[in-house]
């Protein structure tokens, strides 16, 4: 955030304005509708090759859902981004596998009066090299999980907020934690 000083008179008009509720006409909203893509605390997360996926999602969500406060709207980009992340964990896992059921294999080969690589399998070329799904895998897939779990987190406490503001009944959040070493050790 930048320390821009105003002047008085911007300062009132923005208080003013302010007070009036937001933008009210279609095409207002039309424009202010990516405000929080734009701005959001998790916009950072979302890469350039990423981006137009991640703003068509999170216009069918903020369609689907009708956030209306800025909570509900975190929330609606937090399942966009879980989405997103766990969206990239499915592609590096299609890349893996692909590469090892038809890898590509090239050998060193005596041609002439020079040593050439010859071509035994065209196979898949993956799009990741394999030195990087590698490393995605040790320090991302291993989270893939905790993502979904997020996303379901987040999604859940949407549905809550949502019902609790049209005025239905919202049970308390059951939160259960378990501990798998713990119930080894007893068994």
């Amino acid at each position: 955030m930048s320390n821009k000083t105003i002047s008085t008179k911007q300062l009132e008009a923005n208080c003013k304005n302010a007070k009036k509720g937001g933008v009210k006409t279609p095409e207002g909203k039309d424009i202010s509708k990516f405000n929080a893509l734009k701005h959001g605390i998790l916009s950072e997360a979302i890469t350039e090759y990423d981006k137009d996926i991640y703003q068509g999602l999170h216009q069918r969500l903020v369609e689907e859902f009708g956030p209306k406060t800025a909570i509900e709207e975190i929330l609606v980009e937090r399942i966009a981004l879980c989405y997103l992340r766990l969206s990239r964990a499915a592609k590096v896992e299609t890349e893996y596998v692909k590469g090892t059921l038809n890898p590509h294999i090239e050998e060193d080969s005596l041609v002439g009066i020079g040593i050439c690589n010859v071509v035994v399998n065209e196979g898949y070329i993956p799009k990741v090299k394999e030195e990087n799904i590698e490393k995605l895998d040790r320090l991302f897939l291993r989270y893939e999980v905790s993502i979904e779990n997020r996303f379901y987190k987040a999604l859940h406490e949407l549905e809550r907020i949502r019902k609790n503001r049209e005025g239905r009944d919202v049970p308390a959040p059951i939160a259960v934690d378990i501990d798998i070493n713990q119930a080894q050790d007893r068994g």
